[in-house]
């Protein structure tokens, strides 16, 4: 019965019998003769289970059994959020790892090895994976880590982006000195109104030219501009949304200018171009 189910999830996953294979350390015949009713060595079925995103329990049929995700989603739940960012940030190396599909490097590119990535003499280290079916891009300091992981859309990332007006803008903000000023001033405080004498007074910025910057900020859709009526007339204020991708765009800005880069877990299988 092992044999069926280890051919069922193999399907299922869309992999190949030579794929798990190598994946697990043995010959594709080794796979094929269990899929015909052979029975895999015991100290295999972990590796196996791994290989095909499931339980050693699902491969001896067991109904009702938690998926792997659904254990993972327990594990995080389990902890307060600190630690939960940190067993996430693991799961999701793990998973790279596996993307890897090289099951040989699993022990020298372990969780427990990237605590020992310290950030010596300014160099950061990374992780980067480029394949036809996706991309994942990982900051692994110890001191900041992040992780991006993107299956390659169905259109590919061309239709994406196809818009290049709009990206320009975009780009055109974070490259103005005064508005990143504006961004970090912003994000530093708590997110309520505030008027523009108070940002002109915070970045040093003149008053009409903080207008004509946050109305740019405003029209990509960071922050958001209202009125209030005072004794003196009517005043504007403007609010930051709460925004996520500032930061990751931040980053990623960073990481392309990193002159003091260790590549650590890096893999390039892409045979077609990006755009």
């Amino acid at each position: 019965m092992i044999g069926e189910y280890i051919k069922k999830f193999r399907i299922k996953k869309g992999i190949t019998q030579e794929e798990l294979g190598r994946i697990v350390g043995v010959t594709t015949q080794a796979v094929s003769k269990w899929e015909r009713g052979g029975v895999p060595d015991a100290e295999l079925l972990p590796n196996i289970a791994d290989a095909l995103g499931v339980t050693t329990d699902m491969l001896f049929g067991r109904k009702n059994v938690q998926s792997i995700e659904d254990m993972a989603l327990e594990e995080i739940l389990s902890v307060e959020r600190e630690e939960g960012f940190k067993k996430a940030f693991q799961i999701l190396w793990s998973m790279s790892i596996g993307l890897s599909k090289l099951g040989s490097v699993k022990e020298s590119f372990s969780f427990s090895a990237l605590d020992s990535l310290k950030n010596n003499d300014g160099y950061h280290y990374y992780s980067r994976l480029s394949f036809d079916e996706g991309t994942v891009d990982a900051k692994l300091d110890t001191d900041c880590r992040y992780f991006f992981i993107m299956p390659e859309p169905v259109e590919g990332y061309t239709k994406m982006f196809e818009n290049t007006e709009e990206l320009a803008e975009t780009f055109s903000l974070f490259s103005n000195k005064d508005i990143l000023k504006i961004i970090f001033y912003m994000y530093s405080r708590k997110n309520t109104p505030v008027s523009l004498s108070l940002i002109s007074a915070k970045t040093n910025i003149d008053v009409g030219r903080a207008e004509k910057l946050m109305d740019r900020l405003c029209k990509c859709n960071l922050a958001d501009c209202g009125i209030v009526e005072t004794e003196n007339g009517t005043l504007k204020t403007y609010m930051f949304r709460n925004e996520t991708m500032v930061i990751p765009l931040l980053c990623f800005a960073k990481e392309i200018r990193d002159e003091k880069v260790i590549n650590w877990g890096v893999w390039f299988e892409r045979y077609k171009p990006l755009f």
